[in-house]
């Protein structure tokens, strides 16, 4: 039941931990929209990730703006083409160089593997990050580095992005930044489960 209402507040749109506890209340077990927080919190899914990440060359990075007890953040990711997993993400109250650097580190330490190009807008610090971070000579770097809009090549992960701003609409704001964590924790941890299934299942290739 626990597993069942922390996936319901993470993957239905419009439902609020309020919501779910009505739900859950329901079905005989009586608990208190603070308890579903609880559980979300407490919650010890790890982060999922595609056993074919050896695969992993082509990387979309893009970032979200949200909010976390009204206060302005962003959500850094960086999703593979190839996979259609979410390799990494990264929440930060700023937009600056170190944030687009942390969320690269934490893509190419989950994949063991440099990508074979790299994918995103034409935000100033991915150039300087990637240049960090992946380590391409120059030349590399202007074949690699492939800057593109949300409705060009780099459409695939602003459809994530949409996604995950049809979700979180309803919250209007988190109220505090590890809730934020655990919920994009299990939100892409099911996006990811849910890609797998359809891969094994033969539903895409």
């Amino acid at each position: 039941m626990i597993n069942f209402a922390v996936e319901m507040y993470t993957t239905c749109v419009g439902i609020s931990l309020r919501t779910v506890a009505k739900v859950i209340t329901k079905l005989g077990f009586p608990v208190s929209h603070q308890g579903i927080r609880s559980w979300v919190l407490q919650d010890k899914t790890p982060g999922f990730v595609d056993d074919k990440v050896d695969n992993a060359k082509t990387w979309h990075s893009d970032e979200t703006y949200f909010k976390i007890k009204g206060v302005g953040h962003w959500l850094w990711v960086v999703y593979c083409a190839e996979t259609k997993q979410v390799l990494a993400w990264y929440i930060s109250k700023t937009h600056l160089l170190k944030d687009a650097i942390a969320v690269l580190q934490k893509a190419k330490q989950q994949v063991q593997i440099r990508p074979e190009r790299i994918i995103t807008d034409g935000l100033w610090q991915y150039p300087v990050a990637i240049k960090k971070t992946i380590g391409w000579n120059w030349r590399e770097q202007k074949q690699k580095h492939i800057i593109d809009s949300g409705i060009g090549k780099n459409a695939t992960i602003e459809r994530v992005n949409r996604e995950i701003k049809r979700r979180i609409k309803w919250f209007g704001t988190f109220q505090a930044m590890n809730g934020a964590e655990a919920f994009f924790k299990l939100f892409f941890s099911n996006m990811n489960k849910r890609t797998a299934i359809a891969r094994n299942t033969g539903y895409f290739t």
